[in-house]
């Protein structure tokens, strides 16, 4: 009887020894992973995965619940599960050619219950949930422009408004229609402005507050002074430039060149820092130009200040890809202005200032 005793302590001991192994050599976590190829620049889709703001849904049940952190090549952002279960989602970014590979896993806590260790082997609650997180990282990312922001250089400016006296067109995304606009305009507003005794102050300017029905309507004008003007004409119209805190860069290239050397790095920018949604028109910012040469020439104007008015806060932007010093405007030659009359006065150039100085510049009537 004593040596049958003592073989079931040594069983027991046994299993006891094999289950308290099992419960610390299964895993603690619940985990999938998931490999993307992203067909965006690795700076772009790490800059973007890192600021998923707090109460971000990575797939349905699964929330951002604190901020992401960022370690090398890696992001790590906590979440909350529908069951009130805690874990976190981890990006792992890398070069593939032009493009990145993402590497998604998704990580529940599983406690101490050694049947829910024993499940987590295989992925155990997160195996339903990380395809449908993967899918829409996928569609988030790639909804970003192609180009990257690493060479754009812009500043960070203050502009007061003056008032604006514009002609307002619609027309497609296409360098010839715009080219045409700004044609029509400079031909139609200064005779508009002599007979309304006004002066303009600065150079021929393009404002494009919005787009309706995948037409980018622009306002084309001058900032004027003198008396005052009726806000609503035949073909002309009053009001005033865009103000506020404003992303400035200075371009020289041709109006063919513009969107893939300005208009998307900066739209890459600013989906990276999650200030625009990627996959629409809807929030876009307005934006404006400044020409400081003739934009009916050739190619349209080399030497131009390109404008965005900031919407909310960009320490995000500033934090990826910081402002330069403002960038003088290349010295060129003016282009035409409106005929003054007997006793007018002939325009004169004004550029916005840096941040510390305010200056007047176009805006959003």
């Amino acid at each position: 009887m004593g040596a049958v005793g003592r073989i079931i302590l040594i069983v027991v001991v046994i299993l006891v020894v094999a289950l308290g192994a099992m419960f610390f050599l299964l895993p603690n976590t619940a985990s999938r992973t998931e490999t993307l190829t992203i067909e965006r620049p690795a700076q772009t889709v790490f800059a973007r995965l890192a600021s998923t703001p707090v109460g971000s849904v990575i797939t349905e049940g699964v929330t951002v619940s604190e901020p992401a952190t960022t370690d090398g090549d890696t992001i790590t952002a906590p979440v909350t599960f529908a069951d009130g279960a805690t874990g976190r989602v981890i990006y792992t970014v890398t070069e593939q050619g032009e493009g990145s590979q993402v590497r998604v896993r998704l990580e529940q806590d599983i406690g101490a219950n050694p049947m829910a260790r024993f499940g987590a082997i295989g992925g155990g609650p997160v195996s339903p949930l990380i395809e449908a997180a993967a899918a829409g990282v996928s569609n988030d990312l790639n909804a970003l422009p192609t180009e990257s922001f690493a060479t754009l250089n812009y500043s960070v400016v203050q502009v007061a408004a003056q008032p604006f006296f514009y002609a307002e067109n619609c027309v497609p995304n296409e360098p010839d229609d715009i080219v045409h606009i700004s044609l029509e305009a400079v031909a139609a507003i200064p005779p508009a402005m002599r007979v309304n005794n006004i002066q303009p102050v600065g150079p021929l300017m393009a404002v494009e507050p919005r787009v309706v029905d995948g037409q980018y309507c622009f306002q084309v004008g001058y900032p004027y002074s003198g008396r005052a003007v009726s806000s609503q004409g035949l073909f002309t119209k009053a009001g005033q430039t865009p103000s506020g805190t404003m992303l400035r860069v200075v371009y020289t290239g041709t109006e063919e060149d513009i969107y893939e050397q300005v208009y998307n790095p900066m739209d890459a920018l600013l989906g990276a820092a999650r200030l625009d949604d990627p996959s629409t028109t809807e929030d876009d910012w307005t934006t404006y130009e400044v020409y400081h040469d003739d934009p009916l020439q050739e190619g349209g104007s080399r030497n131009r200040e390109i404008f965005y008015v900031t919407q909310g806060d960009i320490s995000v932007l500033q934090a990826i890809a910081p402002a330069s010093e403002a960038t003088p405007v290349p010295q060129a030659e003016q282009p035409a202005e409106p005929a003054a009359t007997q006793g007018e006065t002939p325009a004169e150039g004004a550029t916005p200032a840096p941040a510390e100085e305010k200056q007047t510049a176009p805006a959003t009537p």
